[in-house]
């Protein structure tokens, strides 16, 4: 589990440029590995700090590898350029589209994990799933408008459809993010909501 504090501990002062490097080292490993074959000790080795370093930040691989996709998912979904207009919710899906084509198999073992960890399941719905759910409905909203209840039911439909897709190994391409975003219709204009 990440450690978010700055208190002061004693012993070795923490280096605060090995987080960002171990999380890189987890993405570039799971790319090119996949879930089962990378280890800490890979992670370690790849990243050039000690085991003692990870298991002082995370206190597991699921943890860890969580974070990684965590801080993935930021930056290729919610920062990648070029920008979207504000209710581009096709081109949304397929940026998410992409990142979970890459990372599709780590995310059906953690989701796995989560079935059997209550705990872990917290914490994958906190670090990525709750991010990714807010980031869709701030682009739903500006699309639809904010209709509570519009809102929580487009969310879980757009992302039940993901993750369905996903558990069954199906194709999450642009075509099925146009498909998607086509469901969703967008604000009425005051002239055609006029009868």
């Amino acid at each position: 589990m990440s450690d978010p504090t700055s208190n002061a501990r004693p012993g070795r002062p923490r280096d605060e440029q090995a987080g960002p490097a171990i999380l890189a080292a987890t993405r570039q490993l799971l790319d090119r590995h996949g879930y089962h074959d990378v280890t800490t000790a890979l992670i370690a080795r790849q990243a050039g700090v000690g085991k003692q370093t990870l298991y002082r930040r995370w206190d597991s691989k699921p943890a860890l590898i969580l974070d990684a996709l965590a801080d993935h998912a930021r930056r290729d979904i919610d920062w990648s350029a070029p920008p979207l207009a504000d209710d581009d919710l096709e081109g949304f899906l397929v940026r998410v589209f992409a990142a979970v084509g890459r990372t599709g198999d780590t995310l059906r073992h953690l989701m796995a994990e989560a079935q059997s960890d209550v705990a872990f399941r917290s914490l994958l719905k906190e670090r990525l799933i709750e991010p990714r759910r807010a980031a869709l409905r701030a682009v739903l909203e500006r699309r639809i408008g904010a209709d509570p209840a519009a809102l929580t039911a487009a969310v879980a439909a757009i992302y039940g459809a993901l993750w369905y897709r996903l558990m069954m190994d199906e194709p999450l391409d642009a075509a099925f993010a146009g498909d998607l975003a086509r469901l969703v219709p967008g604000r009425l204009s005051a002239a055609s909501a006029a009868p």
